[in-house]
């Protein structure tokens, strides 16, 4: 280990320290997501006369995440890996395999009883 304040870590495949496992790219993956907000109004009961209750609502889902991880999603997915019979799912954790970040969904809706 020549320079211990390099910028970018070695690359050498020949060199038996580069093959030593690097905190260079790991990063800080904590996260503020708002998950779902639901929005709504009761109407009055007899608002309209043939309907004796009705609701209207705006739903949303994932509307933000705060974060400064470089990836899609912070939030990494639980890995399920079996290799020959052994659970490796403690030796992936925190690696980002690159799944897909969670939809951002809205919808409305209206219920009503008759």
């Amino acid at each position: 280990m020549t320079n211990p304040n390099a910028k970018y870590p070695r690359l050498d495949v020949t060199d038996a320290f580069s093959r030593q496992f690097s905190s260079y790219w790991v990063e800080d993956g904590s996260y503020v997501r708002l998950r779902s907000i639901q929005v709504g109004y009761d109407f009055p009961p007899a608002f309209v006369r043939w309907i004796p209750a009705a609701r209207v609502y705006l739903r949303a889902e994932n509307l933000f995440t705060i974060t400064g991880y470089s990836g899609p999603d912070p939030a990494l997915p639980a890995w399920d890996v079996e290799a020959a019979g052994l659970d490796l799912r403690d030796q992936f954790r925190g690696v980002d395999g690159g799944s897909y970040p969670a939809n951002r969904m809205v919808s409305i809706g209206i219920m009503s009883s008759f």
